[in-house]
């Protein structure tokens, strides 16, 4: 078995990402892995939402719960685990016998993407930095509901798991409303309530999140459409339309690793991030 522990300089660095891209890069290569969150207590939340990350993994194996590092177990392969936000990296490493791959934050944040760093049985190198990416960096739905206090009144058929990559401020215009939504892949739009014909439009150009605000009840037609259309989660909100985008805006880069597009987007990365000859020296 190869052990390797994954480590973050600080919360929120981007161990997650890096856990679940390297698995996906080990998998890809051919190797039997299995990814673990190892917990201490200090980080129990955050521990609970990586490991049903890791639970969800269609190419590497994991129980789905977090673990103390002595209950980590023996497998075949490779076993990853992600350390504790905050831990010594270093020191866990050696006192449980694994490999260290430390994960830092380029740029002081992590949506300005993560430096890492491979330690091998012979050395230790930079082995690159994983770019920042919006799809890494975006939200789910259930973070805009949680920061802007919005009330939901129907939910899509990808629910609160689904990614917004783009906050996208209502046209003025509904004549130029579909052109302008359709610029965007996934997003969450957000409009006064009141403006149905620009609801609709966001509606029908299949934005994950549509975020009315200023309060109230929104037409009937839009609530119908949002709830036929089963593409878009219609929330409503009490503050206008500036205070709405200023409470969801601090989401984006902010957001717990999780979903299947976050996950093929970590693998893609780490496998331009690491080439075989660093693959080969973390495992040999």
């Amino acid at each position: 078995m190869v052990l390797i522990l994954v480590a973050g300089t600080e919360a929120g660095a981007g161990a997650t990402t890096v856990a679940t891209g390297l698995a996906h890069r080990l998998a890809t290569a051919g190797h039997a892995v299995r990814v673990e969150r190892l917990t201490d207590g200090s980080d129990a939340d955050r521990a609970t939402t990586d490991a049903e990350v890791f639970g969800q993994l269609e190419f590497a194996s994991s129980s789905g719960v977090p673990v103390e590092a002595t209950s980590a177990g023996d497998v075949e392969g490779v076993l990853i685990l992600e350390a504790p936000g905050g831990a010594d990296g270093a020191a866990l490493a050696q006192r449980i016998g694994a490999r260290l791959v430390s994960v830092a934050s380029a740029g002081g944040t992590p949506a300005s993407g993560a430096a890492l760093g491979l330690e091998t049985r012979t050395r230790e190198a930079e082995a690159g930095q994983l770019p920042e990416d919006r799809a890494l960096a975006a939200p789910r739905v259930a973070e805009l509901i949680a920061a802007s206090g919005a009330d939901v009144l129907s939910r899509s058929e990808r629910g609160d798991a689904a990614v917004c990559d783009y906050i996208v401020v209502g046209a003025i215009a509904s004549d130029s409303a579909d052109d302008y939504f359709e610029r965007f892949g996934r997003s969450a739009i957000v409009t006064r309530n009141g403006r149905s014909d620009i609801a609709l439009a966001a509606i029908a150009s299949g934005t994950e999140c549509l975020i009315l605000s200023g309060g109230g009840t929104p037409s009937p037609y839009v609530i119908d459409r949002a709830a036929a259309s089963r593409e878009t989660t219609l929330l409503v909100t009490a503050g206008d339309t500036p205070s709405t985008v200023h409470s969801i805006e601090g989401t984006y880069g902010t957001a717990p690793f999780s979903g299947a597009s976050k996950v093929a987007c970590a693998g893609e990365l780490m496998a331009a991030a690491v080439d075989d000859a660093a693959l080969a020296a973390l495992v040999g």
